[in-house]
């Protein structure tokens, strides 16, 4: 009776961490895509009342309308009081996650961050963000070392436009070398995550795709 006993408590255990690592994925994967569903809904439902107006259009309208928001960072509030400025997809390695301000822990639980002292999203400069590598909340980062220089990377601003890059270069940095930060005077996205558990950094350089590129091999 005493093994048997022993024996369901170690079976109950043997569950109980196996559906731990579950719970927190699952969770995770809810909080992302809460906040991906409250983002797109941002800027669509703005759409609604510009019947008419090309794409382009509707962007400027919303654009300007932005600017015109005095508490822009409450309103655009949807977790943990972090402000959802992007959406970030690539497929080689098939993620999408949103972009929030921030880089610290508590930022980037759900989400990618937007080092706040560099380029925005689209602007000229080098526009940092940085992601987990191994989270127990998803994959986010974790197989950047996987995607290969050519292979394409898409961010989805506030506005719904999309801005295409394609990978120019990775490496690895130590952890105080903030050379990666550095501003640059064209538009540069670069892409961070740990590396050699945590000892490290990776990095993904990426360049834009400029419309009407490649048309000359079309």
């Amino acid at each position: 009776m005493k093994r048997k006993i022993i024996a369901g408590i170690i079976i109950a255990v043997g569950i109980a961490l196996m559906a731990v690592p579950f719970y927190y994925h699952l969770h995770g994967q809810h909080e992302t895509d809460r906040l991906i569903k409250q983002f797109e809904e941002k800027w669509e439902d703005n759409d609604d009342g510009a019947d008419g107006k090309t794409r382009e259009e509707k962007k400027e309208a919303l654009q300007t309308k932005e600017k015109s928001v005095t508490d822009r960072k409450e309103t655009d509030a949807f977790c943990a009081g972090e402000e959802v400025v992007g959406i970030i997809e690539i497929d080689a390695i098939g993620i999408r996650y949103p972009i929030v301000e921030g880089c610290k822990s508590k930022d980037i639980a759900y989400a990618i961050g937007h080092m706040p002292d560099t380029a925005g999203i689209g602007e000229k400069g080098n526009c940092v963000l940085c992601g987990h590598n191994g989270s127990r909340n998803g994959a986010f980062f974790t197989e950047l070392n996987k995607v290969k220089k050519g292979e394409k990377v898409r961010i989805t601003d506030t506005t719904g436009k999309e801005h295409l890059y394609e990978v120019s270069e990775t490496f690895i940095i130590q952890p105080d070398d903030n050379s990666v930060k550095s501003q640059t005077e064209d538009e540069v996205l670069t892409l961070l995550t740990c590396a050699e558990h945590g000892s490290k950094r990776y990095i993904c350089i990426c360049e834009p795709i400029r419309e009407g590129a490649g048309d000359e091999d079309a």
